[in-house]
């Protein structure tokens, strides 16, 4: 069986940092990332390169690139593929994404930004984020926009937006609560069931969302234990919106017999 040459690049063990250019579509560098690694660059040495186009662009190793600047490094060891167009946004980031895919320093705030650029889906999950950072996770607006979606598919920038209108309500609703009665009695992991009844079980309802927000805004007032409960909250919201199908259903029952 003939076996098949993989491409390889080239390495250049002193390469001018002045030469090198950031992706536009990378995540955001953090300076505690930078720090950690000038710590370990002083004690280990370099141990890999930083991945470049033939032109200078990098695709792997920004926040080492920026521990090299902070020890006034003036070159650093890169490995040079030429079958990547960074110039193509898209090739750049399908790139990057490839090699850090398993990065855990990777956030999902990352993947959003950097799909952000290219994909209009993306895009407006990532600007209502930014506005609502302050009530919402980066997590739940996955969830939110993308009804939770692969999480393959979305590290790929795979994911749509399955009900724009139905998301942006239910974000409206969530703020609401949150700058009401703060994160400590609006927790993440409520606020996800809370979009998975949303979708899965109420069916893009407006109708029954607002009566289980109310609900939850009346446990959230008066601080109940089951707000804050994981074990709790979930069967807690079920019957509720049990209750409000019954309902709903009498409501309706009433109107038909006295018509």
């Amino acid at each position: 069986m003939k076996t098949t040459e993989i491409k390889r690049g080239e390495f250049k063990p002193f390469f001018n940092i002045k030469d090198l250019k950031r992706a536009k579509v990378n995540r955001d560098l953090l300076l505690k990332h930078s720090e950690n690694f000038k710590n370990k660059l002083n004690e280990f040495g370099w141990m890999m390169p930083i991945v470049v186009s033939k032109d200078g662009d990098i695709i792997e190793g920004h926040h080492r690139v920026e521990s090299a600047k902070l020890l006034k490094q003036k070159t650093v060891p890169v490995y040079i593929v030429d079958w990547v167009d960074t110039k193509q946004q898209k090739d750049h980031l399908n790139a990057i994404i490839n090699l850090n895919n398993g990065n855990k320093a990777w956030l999902t705030v990352d993947y959003l930004k950097a799909f952000a650029n290219e994909n209009d889906q993306y895009k407006i999950a990532y600007d209502y984020f930014r506005k609502n950072s302050n009530t919402i996770s980066a997590g739940n607006i996955v969830h939110l926009f993308f009804m939770g979606g692969d999480i393959s598919k979305f590290k790929k920038g795979e994911c749509k937006i399955k009900d724009l209108k139905f998301s942006l309500y239910l974000l409206r609703k969530i703020s609401n609560l949150v700058n009401k009665y703060g994160k400590n009695n609006i927790q993440a992991y409520a606020v996800r069931e809370m979009i998975k009844i949303g979708f899965s079980y109420a069916f893009n309802d407006y109708e029954a969302m607002d009566y289980l927000f109310k609900e939850y805004g009346k446990l959230a007032k008066i601080e109940h234990p089951a707000a804050t409960s994981i074990s709790r909250f979930k069967p807690l919201m079920d019957a509720t919106l049990l209750e409000f199908n019954k309902l709903r259903k009498t409501e309706k029952n009433e109107i038909e017999f006295k018509n």
